[in-house]
């Protein structure tokens, strides 16, 4: 649902250093307001900042394995990392060192031996940055009334992902979901209750859908679309038949609906992300649409997957 600003007490500093006394200093110093969290290796840093991205990386100039330009560099490609401030940690800093960090993206420097003061102003500055930035993003790309994320996400974003899943070499699954004969229940109890449902409606499909990378969006009107990047045709329906079983077993009174309750239709197709990298996934959209129309003519109340023979 909506996002509001975060605390500092809620905002995760990833603290990069191959020396331990350095992570022991750098931890004491911040540990007052802001949750703290370590890795004392780049490939380390990298493999924890894509399992749980932090809202802030304080990193390490030189380490064995991968050097704080190579980690930073490669937290840059990622979506889920790529506006996430990087401040380096560093001794040495020279004209050519600081242009190679502006280069792959660092937000700011601190100098060895840290000065407290200096490094915790630094950081609350560009975490209220970050804070305030993602809580207009999620007022652009949030839907008022659902707090689902809006097309306007679906154009700007997910062209991101889209991206990301092809260069891994994987799949994006879709699912067009639909209330079913919602105009009876709007015209019978009336626009605010329609609401009230849609919002309900929302909420079940967003608390379903259980990983962190898929989305849910309020396509318009009672529409909604998943996206579920690195998943197959199989875990496509799963999840859409899940969907549309959670749905039915909430029982909202619907006098005109199946069995006198609300009940949802879907429709899921997935694709090779290479194959509408250039679409913004309008053609997957419009196959897993093709299923939805055929899930409402066969009997609504469940979902069906694309066939190129529909």
């Amino acid at each position: 649902m909506l996002a509001k600003i975060k605390s500092f007490s809620e905002c995760k500093v990833l603290i990069v250093d191959d020396e331990i006394a350095s992570r022991i200093l750098l931890e004491s110093i911040l540990e007052s307001f802001v949750v703290c969290q370590t890795a004392s290796s780049g490939r380390e840093a990298i493999q924890k900042c894509r399992q749980d991205v932090p809202d802030l990386v304080l990193l390490d100039m030189n380490m064995p394995d991968k050097n704080g330009l190579e980690v930073c560099q490669a937290l840059r490609v990622f979506p889920e990392t790529a506006s996430v401030p990087i401040i380096f940690v560093t001794a040495t800093m020279d004209v050519q060192v600081e242009n190679a960090c502006w280069e792959v993206g660092a937000s700011d420097f601190v100098m060895k031996p840290v000065n407290a003061s200096t490094l915790t102003h630094r950081i609350k500055t560009h975490l209220e940055n970050k804070t305030r930035t993602e809580y207009l993003e999620s007022m652009v790309y949030h839907d008022q009334l659902t707090g689902l994320y809006n097309r306007s996400y679906l154009a700007k974003e997910i062209p991101k992902t889209i991206k990301q899943v092809a260069r891994d070499k994987d799949s994006i699954g879709i699912i067009v979901i639909d209330i079913d004969r919602f105009k009876l229940f709007n015209d019978n109890y009336g626009h605010l209750d329609g609401d009230i449902c849609l919002q309900r409606v929302a909420s079940i499909i967003e608390n379903t859908v259980k990983r962190p990378k898929d989305a849910v969006i309020r396509f318009g009107g009672e529409e909604f679309l998943v996206i579920l990047p690195y998943v197959d045709e199989t875990g496509a329906g799963f999840v859409a038949e899940q969907i549309v079983k959670a749905v039915s077993k909430a029982k909202i009174t619907h006098e005109y609906g199946l069995d006198g309750i609300v009940t949802i239709s879907a429709g899921y197709a997935t694709k090779p992300a290479r194959e509408f990298i250039d679409s913004s996934a309008t053609s997957l959209i419009k196959e897993a649409d093709m299923a939805l129309f055929e899930a409402k003519d066969t009997g609504r109340n469940q979902a069906k997957g694309f066939s190129p023979s529909l």
